[in-house]
């Protein structure tokens, strides 16, 4: 249970569960944390009159939480008061709602040998059940800090959906949720002058999305096969083809863009040779989407992150296949990527001098440190700017030949300690909002022990997402992997709800993403 704690009270050792303004307001990455050091409470202090402190996730005998209450039921009772009386309040955050019914088996599918599904057939057959628990309730009332909080998120992540009941839930229509003047103000600063912003709502679930977001990866996948094989015979592309890539990329990311991150993040290894560009490319169209970028500057972005690494064709196999650091020389050699792959694109007319630019620039660092051309700043063009970021965080949390893959989260605390100083520090934040704390597709260990992969956030939480259980508590393989919604995951019995305990790296476990769900 949270307690209301002023900063100036703040010790070592406690966990803070919820802020007194929204997190993205903060310097602070992680939506919980435990206090560590007294720089952290001068930072909390700075930026904050109270916090809400969980005292059963704080470290130290003196945090122990406090006996349970004789009878609950009725101390419950009587807080919430008569129906329509004001003393009435939300239920708490944590507050048990025991399940309709008992969660549905998953039955093995001979086809897959028993463990490969896809995500819309777990979708199909359940997931565990876990019963909705009000996600601005927190014992002072509708308009105490958590309610404000999830106010604050809602421009961030658009709408939510709504529990058939009427409630929050994870199986209601989609809905629109509006952003405060301020969001939508910190966004429309971001984009190019005469460029209207735009806000999009998801149309479709994750799991109806997924079928077709598959299809378009095979058939980007598939298209960029067919063009760098011309390429390395001399031969000249028309624009069109790109243009037919990015189109149906385009659609998906609009009605939802979850769906193409899932699919691509995880069709990584089945693609490496084009992976990347086409990572960053679904990273850096969901990016633009969240801005409000309109759909034509989202087909430049993904054109720009299909096309960045293009020239690493001309580049000798060997220096790309490099076990290692690369040496001054082999550096030099390997920023001319750049400079090729413009070549290469001079070569077929057509292109968007704003595509061609973002591409020139992805490299390019604000405090003048990057390549070609030591652009300094707003020297930067916004698609360079935020190509940089995207390509960066598709290179940490994938494996290269002289550096394994970090997980999303470790990438994303880099990132955003280089803000400002190599990365546009405004952007670097609605980046992190855009994808996420632990992104889409990203493994994680809960703190059951179960390892799940990240499937779809929560508007509300970001630390509260749906998630793919793969594993069980001992890091077995699970035979029938099985959907949870840690933000409807009810406190049973004497457990603590789940929660995401720590992000994994790419092949953690020995797990192989692909054998449980992309067959």
């Amino acid at each position: 249970m949270a307690t209301k704690i002023f900063t100036t009270d703040l010790k070592v050792g406690m966990f803070v569960a919820d802020l007194d303004r929204p997190w993205v307001d903060t310097p602070f990455l992680l939506q919980g944390f435990v206090v560590e050091d007294d720089g952290q409470i001068a930072a909390l202090r700075t930026h904050c009159e109270y916090v809400m402190v969980d005292r059963a996730r704080s470290l130290g005998d003196e945090f122990a939480p406090a006996a349970p209450a004789a009878n609950t039921a009725a101390t419950l009772g009587a807080r919430r008061g008569p129906m329509g009386s004001s003393a009435a309040a939300a239920p708490a955050r944590n507050a048990s709602v025991p399940p309709a019914a008992p969660p549905p088996i998953l039955k093995p599918n001979p086809a897959r040998g028993g463990r490969v599904v896809k995500l819309e057939d777990v979708a199909r057959r359940g997931s565990r059940n876990y019963a909705p628990v009000h996600p601005t309730g927190n014992g002072d009332g509708d308009d105490g800090m958590i309610g404000r909080m999830v106010s604050g998120f809602r421009g961030l992540f658009g709408g939510r959906r709504e529990h058939p009941s009427g409630g929050p839930g994870p199986q209601g229509p989609l809905e629109s949720v509006p952003e405060t003047p301020q969001e939508f103000e910190a966004r429309a600063a971001l984009l190019p002058a005469g460029i209207q912003v735009q806000t999009y709502a998801n149309q479709t679930t994750v799991e109806e999305e997924a079928p077709r977001a598959r299809e378009v990866v095979s058939h980007a996948s598939g298209l960029l096969e067919k063009l760098v094989a011309d390429i390395r015979l001399g031969q000249s592309f028309e624009v069109e083809r790109i243009e037919d890539i990015v189109d149906d990329m385009v659609e998906s990311i609009v009605r939802n863009p979850q769906a193409l991150m899932w699919v691509a993040r995880l069709r990584e290894q089945d693609i490496t040779a084009y992976g990347h560009g086409l990572q960053v490319s679904v990273y850096l169209t969901s990016f633009g989407r969240h801005l409000g970028f309109p759909r034509e500057q989202l087909s430049h972005l993904a054109q720009v992150g299909l096309l960045l690494d293009i020239g690493k064709i001309r580049l000798p196999r060997s220096l790309l296949e490099k076990q290692g650091r690369l040496t001054d020389a082999e550096f030099e050699t390997a920023k001319g990527h750049v400079a090729h792959g413009l070549a290469i694109l001079a070569e077929t007319p057509g292109f968007d001098a704003e595509i061609l630019r973002g591409i020139e620039e992805h490299h390019e660092r604000m405090n003048g440190s990057g390549y070609p051309r030591s652009l300094m700043g707003e020297e930067i063009g916004v698609y360079g700017r935020m190509a940089g970021i995207v390509d960066c965080f598709a290179a940490l949390t994938n494996h290269r030949p002289y550096a394994a893959a970090v997980s999303s989260y470790e990438a994303l605390r880099n990132i955003t300690a280089w803000g400002g100083e190599f990365f546009h520090e405004a952007l670097v934040q609605q980046f992190v909002s855009s994808v996420g704390v632990f992104p889409v597709g990203s493994l994680i260990e809960l703190s059951t022990g179960e390892v799940a992969v990240v499937v779809e956030h929560s508007k509300v939480r970001r630390l509260k997402p749906r998630v793919l259980v793969v594993t069980g508590p001992d890091k077995t393989p699970a035979p029938f992997p099985s959907m949870v919604d840690l933000l409807y995951d009810p406190k049973m019995g004497d457990e603590e709800p789940a929660f995401i305990k720590r992000g994994l790296a790419p092949g953690a476990y020995g797990l192989n993403l692909a054998d449980f769900y992309l067959a």
